[in-house]
């Protein structure tokens, strides 16, 4: 019994959160002219991926169901690299 209310209680914690958790000090360490790769290593994997033109645009978002916080973050590129450093305001904190 504990251990089924136990587990209950973590699916709908996991359910109550939908998108890529990351954090605004990882996300403040991207720079112009980081690879994809190297974006995705510090924040994770995006969850939406755009294309237009030359440019790629990915884009994080995470919602927490429990505090009704949502965070996101975009980044383009142009030929596999950063266009720029996302912009993010000092009081953004984890």
């Amino acid at each position: 019994m504990i251990r089924t209310t136990l587990l209950i209680s973590c699916l709908a914690l996991l359910a109550a959160c939908a998108g890529t958790p990351f954090k605004w000090s990882e996300a403040r360490q991207i720079r112009a002219g980081m690879t994809t790769a190297e974006v995705t290593a510090l924040v994770g994997p995006p969850t939406r991926v755009d294309a237009q033109g030359d440019v790629v645009r990915y884009v994080w978002v995470f919602v927490n169901g429990l505090t009704y916080s949502t965070r996101s973050l975009r980044v383009d590129f142009q030929n596999g690299r950063a266009t720029q450093a996302p912009p993010i305001p000092d009081e953004f904190q984890d």
